[in-house]
């Protein structure tokens, strides 16, 4: 498939677990400066460094600031990676004058170049991402990869001191979208069963997951919730023996820093959101007839498949043994590599 040419300006994606994938396309355009949201500008100059990046803030007044960089800096060609109609008027205003992006959000004739979504089926997201950036179908799933400084180890290490010779294992319970997070009393069970097998364990969250966090974490774990900034999750997780997660933005973090996980998918779809890399280990009970639903929200109501409630019953046929096996599993692998 014909390439196109490399944008000199790329809007980045605004979730953290899209932006990780969209790694390897923006390496692809090394020359690009990148437009991201300021909250995770942190990881663009973590995973991309001497990348010119230009965080931005929603609203009104971040609109105008930004219009008024992209004005000056003057850029000929942009790549939107974020799918929304508010990206593709940034650059319009700003005076990209050639635009490229998927045309959904009813943002067509915002496009110079539009494409349709219909053009990379069957990709990878993170494939999709460098479709849009090069306009060339990758030979294979481009895998995004992160190097955490041994500066920002450190500072992981003052903060969460490791036993040498205990195994790591860290629990996300966390997630935006209610139809990818599993209970939390499953997770607590978890929790609790790999800290008397031996384990130590580490609880992640953000500032607004502090509340679920501890209560995963109850008087077995180490609670960092709402206590890293995105640098220092890199590292906590770059520092782990294994992940256990929703289908989340830090499953995608550990994967790119080298990092096994346990996957527990409801509505996400693994084909085109899982994770990268090798050692993972995806959970999804996909012989329900509404699995992937991709939903944020579960819709369905009344009596499940098999379950008495229907909701999110992707998520509940899921058990505690269930992951507790996966993990045995994927610690398995790990002695093996070791040993190897």
């Amino acid at each position: 498939m014909k390439g196109a040419p490399l944008p000199d300006l790329i809007r980045a994606p605004n979730h953290l677990g899209d932006l990780v994938m969209a790694l390897p396309a923006l390496a692809s355009a090394p020359d690009a400066d990148v437009l991201v949201v300021r909250a995770l500008a942190p990881l663009v100059e973590l995973a991309l460094p001497g990348r010119r990046v230009i965080p931005f803030d929603r609203g009104r007044a971040g609109l105008v600031r930004v219009v008024r960089a992209l004005r000056k800096a003057r850029y000929r060609r942009g790549v939107l990676l974020a799918p929304s109609f508010s990206s593709a008027l940034h650059l319009v205003l700003g005076g990209v004058a050639e635009r490229r992006g998927s045309a959904t959000d009813g943002r067509r004739a915002l496009l110079t170049d539009p494409v349709e979504p219909a053009a990379f089926a069957g990709l990878h997201r993170a494939g999709a991402y460098h479709f849009l950036v090069t306009g060339e179908w990758p030979s294979a799933t481009p895998i995004p990869r992160i190097r955490i400084p041994e500066a920002l180890r450190e500072r992981w290490r003052a903060q969460v001191p490791q036993r040498p010779g205990t195994p790591v294992i860290g629990i996300f319970p966390g997630g935006n979208a209610s139809s990818r997070r599993w209970d939390a009393d499953r997770f607590a069970a978890v929790a609790a069963e790999l800290a008397a097998a031996g384990a130590g364990v580490v609880v992640f969250g953000g500032p607004s997951e502090r509340e679920l966090g501890a209560r995963v974490a109850g008087e077995v774990a180490i609670d960092v919730s709402g206590r890293t900034d995105l640098g220092l999750l890199a590292a906590g997780l770059a520092s782990l023996d294994l992940l256990v997660t929703n289908d989340s933005g830090p499953l995608h973090l550990a994967a790119a820093v080298g990092t096994p996980a346990v996957a527990l998918y409801g509505a996400g779809d693994p084909r085109v959101t899982g994770p990268l890399g090798s050692g993972h280990i995806v959970l999804q009970r996909s012989e329900l007839p509404c699995v992937p639903c991709v939903r944020n929200e579960c819709p369905r109501r009344g009596r499940g498949t098999w379950l008495p409630e229907a909701e999110r019953e992707c998520l509940r046929l899921i058990e505690v043994a269930d992951v507790l096996a996966a993990v045995g599993s994927s610690e398995e692998r790990i002695s093996r590599g070791r040993a190897e």
